[in-house]
């Protein structure tokens, strides 16, 4: 985890890599890859930093939304989770008492409304799921913030859109527009708040 604190705003952004977000002027956690990484990070940023904001950007993949859409996920499934046959519902963590798809997050009616499967591995194909995209590590910072009632708002640029399927290997080389789209987005957030 990396902390880069820039201003006294109360807004962090939270990002897994310093690639997907490194606006000048926000005040930024890389989370690091992974759900785990993501939990860690949020539950530090609201323990050490007391945000009246936090911002989770990023990219996702998606078969319901065109190539360079942004999009924004207010429904979280955590998509790796199944233990059906033992102990409860396929998506919902056993004992939690939530549904399959948590809500949470502010809505930004300028932007498509998304459901996000969160999980740690790489998937393709989504046709028969309850999600209409998927990252890493939304849904951990969704369900931290809920948990301690802090404003959360996510943004996510697709990357794999239904248009445009893109390879592991090709990515990466999206990470400049991606990156531009979310400076954009942020710095429109921050134009509103000052409003």
């Amino acid at each position: 985890m990396q902390k880069l604190k820039r201003n006294d705003s109360g807004v962090w952004v939270l990002v897994a890599t310093s690639c997907d977000f490194s606006h000048p002027d926000a005040n930024i956690c890389c989370t690091g890859v992974g759900k785990i990484n993501a939990a860690i990070a949020a539950r530090h940023i609201i323990d050490t930093e007391n945000p009246r904001l936090i911002l989770s950007l990023g990219s996702v993949s998606s078969g319901a939304f065109e190539f360079g859409q942004i999009i924004n996920p207010t429904g979280w499934v955590q998509r790796d989770m199944n233990l059906c046959e033992f102990l409860g519902p396929k998506y919902v963590t056993p004992m939690s008492g939530d549904e399959q798809i948590i809500k949470y997050g502010m809505r930004d009616d300028k932007y498509p409304n998304a459901v996000c499967g969160s999980g740690d591995t790489w998937i393709k194909d989504m046709s028969e799921e309850i999600w209409n995209c998927v990252d890493i590590d939304g849904f951990a910072i969704a369900v931290v913030c809920r948990a301690a009632d802090v404003p959360f708002i996510s943004y996510k640029f697709v990357t794999d859109g239904k248009s445009c399927k893109v390879s592991p290997d090709e990515w990466s080389e999206l990470a400049d527009q991606s990156r531009e789209s979310l400076h954009w987005i942020y710095d429109e957030i921050m134009d509103d708040e000052d409003e």
